[in-house]
């Protein structure tokens, strides 16, 4: 699991409410789909629905995501058109899994300082 599914909904908002960009993106995608951040690495911009608000992560398989995500991820993605993977890092390639141990434990160290 992505480490974040014991937290209550106060935690999870200091969280979004610290995180901005594609940071932000990411906390939305793990909070509502439920999935793990390795599978949010490899989707693509194509497997997003903007009609319908879900993810294709398998053939078979689609997320329900809420309206306010699909409203942030398509205005995140308006400033990176011609974007390939939802999450793409630098050089067209998609974010790495040390962004939990880079972005996601400073984070939470920002929100447990606030919290004081």
């Amino acid at each position: 699991m992505n480490g974040l599914s014991e937290l209550a909904g106060p935690e999870k908002r200091r969280l979004l409410d610290l995180a901005s960009g594609m940071d932000r993106i990411i906390l939305l995608l793990l909070f509502e789909t439920g999935l793990d951040l390795e599978s949010l690495i490899n989707l693509r911009v194509s497997d997003l629905d903007t009609q319908s608000g879900q993810l294709r992560i398998a053939a078979n398989r689609k997320i329900q995501f809420s309206s306010a995500a699909l409203s942030e991820i398509k205005e995140f993605l308006k400033s990176r058109p011609g974007q390939v993977y939802l999450l793409e890092g630098r050089c067209g390639k998609p974010v790495t899994s040390k962004w939990k141990r880079c972005v996601l434990e400073n984070l939470q160290l920002r929100a447990g300082q606030e919290k004081q």
